[in-house]
C-alpha cells in the first residue's frame, strides 16, 4: 500500500518535490481552517475563508440531519448550536450515519441533564433484538426491486403492454 506522500519521494526534480511539499502543506492548512477551526494560512482572505467554513458546516449539519433524521428530531431546537459546537471540534471521520452517531455520543457527555437524554440513548442503543437494516440490507432489498422492476418493464415491452406508453414495441431483429 502506498504511503500518502510517496509521490513526493518519486518526483525526478528535488525542486518540484519541494514545491509539492509545500502545497500539501498549504493544502493540509486550508482544509483545517475550513473545517476544523484551524488558523488561516498566509495568503487566504480570512473572512472568505470563514464564510466558506460556515457554509461547508451549515451543508454537514443539514445533510446529517437528512441523512438520519432522528437526531434532530429528539434535539429539537438544541440540534442546530449543539451540532455546530460538535462539528467545529474536528472534521467529520466518517460518512454521515457515523458522525450522526458520533454526534449523538458527544451530545449526550455534552448535556448530562438535558430533557431529551433519554430518548437519545434508547435511538443510539435499540431495544435487544431490534435489529435495524444496515447499509448493505437496504442496499441489496434496492437492487432486487430494480431488477424486478426492470423484468416487469422488459416483459410488458415485449407484449406490447403498458410499459411501451400506447406505442407499439419494438421489433427485435
Amino acid at each position: 500500500m502506498a504511503e500518502p506522500d510517496e509521490y513526493l519521494a518519486r518526483a525526478d526534480d528535488a525542486e518540484l518535490a519541494l514545491a509539492r511539499a509545500r502545497l500539501a502543506a498549504r493544502q493540509t492548512g486550508l482544509m483545517a481552517a475550513l473545517v476544523a477551526g484551524g488558523p488561516v494560512p498566509e495568503g487566504f482572505d480570512p473572512a472568505q475563508v470563514a464564510t466558506q467554513a460556515r457554509g461547508l458546516l451549515a451543508k454537514r449539519r443539514d445533510t446529517t440531519a437528512r441523512v438520519v433524521p432522528e437526531p434532530a428530531r429528539i434535539l429539537g431546537a438544541d440540534w442546530r448550536p449543539l451540532f455546530e459546537r460538535y462539528a467545529r471540534q474536528g472534521p467529520q471521520r466518517g460518512g454521515y450515519r457515523a458522525d450522526a452517531r458520533e454526534f449523538a455520543v458527544w451530545a449526550l457527555a455534552a448535556q448530562p441533564a438535558a430533557a431529551w437524554r433519554e430518548e437519545l440513548e434508547h435511538w443510539l442503543r435499540p431495544a435487544a433484538g431490534a435489529k435495524a437494516p444496515g447499509p448493505l440490507r437496504a442496499a441489496r432489498a434496492v437492487s432486487a426491486c430494480t431488477v424486478l422492476a426492470r423484468a416487469v418493464h422488459d416483459r410488458l415491452r415485449r407484449r406490447g403492454g403498458a410499459a411501451t406508453h400506447g406505442r407499439p414495441a419494438p421489433s427485435r431483429g
